[in-house]
């Protein structure tokens, strides 16, 4: 994995609240913030666990997100995903985006239906998500689907994309399951 030249992720610490971790060397609920995050980064980061060594989010990897993407700034955690990519699809990977922020407002973004739009047309899978409650896996709902290209056809993106999220509003979240023990690091 090659990083973005001049991306690091500074004060932003998206990533160690949103995903679940169930490693045997460390473990965190999703929701939950890491104890060793702080307001100015991992405080730990120098002797930090491999999994987050080794985990960057897909605005530290993937050239075509901006600087106004950083997580912290967009309320935005893209992320490459490689599960539940229909068959239909020339590519293994597609683009997750998770809606940290409030997600109404960020639907509601230009640069954010654009990059939708753009993936949808290049059959590029995208998926957006909302994380669960704390201990909850996020929902997920794949925007490569005949209402979405309805939607980019009419020109009502922003109300198909609104629809998206009331939808992963009322999803039913699952537990997380984690199975190893012994080093949580999810803050009460």
């Amino acid at each position: 994995m090659t990083l973005i030249p001049g991306r690091d992720c500074g004060a932003c610490t998206v990533c160690c609240t949103w995903p679940t971790i169930n490693k045997p060397e460390i473990q965190k609920q999703s929701g939950a913030t890491c104890r060793h995050c702080t307001a100015a980064g991992c405080g730990i980061y120098e002797t930090r666990p491999p999994i987050c060594r080794e985990y960057f989010c897909a605005w530290r990897t993937v050239e075509i997100f901006g600087e106004d993407w950083r997580p912290d700034k967009s309320g935005v955690m893209p992320y490459l995903e490689t599960e539940g990519i229909s068959q239909d699809f020339d590519l293994s990977t597609g683009i997750g985006l998770m809606l940290v922020g409030n997600p109404n407002r960020i639907v509601r973004q230009r640069w954010f239906q654009d990059f939708v739009v753009t993936g949808v047309m290049n059959s590029i899978p995208i998926f957006i998500s909302l994380p669960g409650p704390r201990g909850y896996q996020a929902a997920t709902v794949s925007m490569n689907s005949e209402d979405m290209l309805e939607a980019i056809k009419r020109g009502t993106v922003k109300d198909a994309l609104e629809a998206v999220v009331k939808i992963l509003r009322g999803w039913k979240f699952t537990p997380a399951v984690i199975t190893h023990a012994g080093n949580d690091v999810s803050a009460p």
